[in-house]
C-alpha cells in the first residue's frame, strides 16, 4: 500500500508541474501576441500580404550588387587617375623635348668658319665655308646652275660628243665653271670604264 501511495504522489506531482508549464507557455504566447499587436500598431506600413522574409533577401542581394558596382567604379576611377597622371607626365616630357629642340643654337661667327670652298670663276675671289654655299653663289652670281643641272648638262655634252652629234643643238643655258667639263669628262669616262670591267668579269664568271 505504501508503494502504491508513493507512485500516486509522484504521478500527481508530475501532473501538477505539467499543468504549470502549460500555463506558463500559454502566458508567454499571450505576451508574444500582445507584443506583435503593439508593433503592428506602431508600424503603419506593415502589410500582411508582404512576405518580409523574401523582401529582406531581395534587398540584401540588391545591396550586395550595389556594393560590387561601387567597388568597380572605384577601381575604374583609380585607373583613370593613373592614366591622367601618365598623360601629364608625357606632356611634360614632350614640352621639354620641344623646348630643347627650339633652343637657340650657338652659331659660329663669320671669322670662326673655315672658308675652304673657293669660287672657280676668274676674277672672283669669294670663299665659303660649305659646298652648299658655294653652289648657291655659282647659281646666283655666275648663272652656273645648281650642282644637279651642271652634272646633267655635262653628261649630255659628253654623250653628244661620243655619238658625233652637234653640241650647239643642245639647249644648254648655264655657264660652266672653268675646267668643269674636262674634270667631269674624266670622271664620266672612268665610271664607264669601271662599268665595262664589271660586265666583263660577270661574263667571264658565267
Amino acid at each position: 500500500m505504501n508503494k502504491s501511495r508513493d507512485w500516486n504522489v509522484v504521478d500527481d506531482e508530475l501532473n501538477r508541474k505539467f499543468k504549470h508549464l502549460q500555463e506558463l507557455k500559454s502566458s508567454l504566447d499571450d505576451q508574444s501576441a500582445e507584443l506583435l499587436l503593439q508593433n503592428k500598431d506602431q508600424n503603419q506600413e506593415y502589410n500582411n500580404d508582404i512576405n518580409y522574409y523574401k523582401e529582406f533577401w531581395r534587398f540584401y542581394i540588391l545591396n550586395e550588387m550595389t556594393i560590387k558596382k561601387v567597388n568597380e567604379l572605384h577601381s575604374q576611377n583609380q585607373k583613370l587617375h593613373e592614366l591622367i597622371a601618365e598623360i601629364d607626365k608625357l606632356q611634360q616630357e614632350l614640352h621639354q623635348a620641344l623646348s630643347y629642340r627650339h633652343k637657340k643654337k650657338n652659331r659660329r661667327t663669320s671669322q670662326e668658319i673655315e672658308k675652304s670652298f673657293v669660287c672657280p670663276y676668274e676674277k672672283c675671289n669669294k670663299q665659303y665655308g660649305s659646298d652648299v654655299s658655294l653652289n648657291l653663289h655659282i647659281k646666283l652670281k655666275h648663272d652656273g646652275g645648281n650642282k644637279t643641272d651642271r652634272e646633267k648638262f655635262a653628261k649630255m655634252i659628253i654623250e653628244a660628243q661620243q655619238n658625233g652629234e652637234t653640241i650647239t643643238d643642245l639647249n644648254i643655258n648655264i655657264k660652266f665653271p672653268p675646267g668643269y667639263l674636262d674634270q667631269f669628262k674624266n670622271q664620266f669616262m672612268l665610271s664607264q670604264q669601271n662599268q665595262l670591267n664589271q660586265e666583263r668579269q660577270s661574263i667571264e664568271q658565267d
